[in-house]
């Protein structure tokens, strides 16, 4: 409340009797539910309604910012998902057109669909975020998104937990998507 530190205050009360002083300070204090009949109070409470108002208003453009910057990082989020799994979703497209073709073997003649896997990375040990950046360098613009430590840890428990297995593109993305999820219920969004 800037109207208690207003050094021009010192100056308006100093006439008033302390029963006076203690009624404006009451009056201050429990406003809006008390008021009072000195000449002072119309002013401060004034006072009081400006900065609850300018108070107000600022919240709602910093709610308006906030709403902003994650429309912005859901928006760029989601293009670098896109943009992540453009190719899987290329490979899948491939596939549903390949299952029509037929191929011929030369030494069984047995026929059978002609099927491309989708791209996917095997978690070992030696796995780390570090290689998918290099062959795909929008997986870097994503995983700034995060900030560092969401990308270790889920870099960590992507390899302590799905160690031997194969993961695709989607299946990565979601994985950091979880573990930006479980920090910010840990350390607030």
């Amino acid at each position: 409340m800037k109207i208690l530190i207003d050094p021009k205050m010192a100056i308006l009360i100093q006439g008033f009797s302390d029963a006076e002083c203690a009624e404006l300070l009451r009056c201050i204090f429990e406003y809006p539910n008390r008021d009072c009949n000195l000449g002072l109070w119309k002013y401060i409470k004034d006072q009081i309604d400006t900065d609850a108002q300018k108070y107000r208003d600022k919240c709602d453009r910093m709610a308006e910012l906030r709403r902003r910057k994650a429309v912005l990082k859901l928006e760029q989020e989601l293009a670098l998902k896109s943009e992540l799994n453009s190719d899987v979703i290329e490979e899948v497209e491939e596939n549903k057109s390949n299952k029509n073709k037929i191929k011929c073997s030369e030494s069984s003649k047995a026929i059978f669909a002609v099927e491309k896997p989708v791209e996917s990375y095997q978690i070992t040990e030696n796995f780390s975020f570090l290689q998918i950046e290099q062959a795909k360098p929008a997986f870097t613009k994503y995983l700034a998104l995060y900030g560092p430590a969401v990308a270790t840890k889920a870099e960590q428990t992507i390899k302590k937990k799905r160690h031997g297995q194969w993961l695709s593109m989607q299946q990565i993305l979601e994985w950091i998507d979880q573990e930006n999820r479980f920090y910010q219920q840990n350390h607030g969004a």
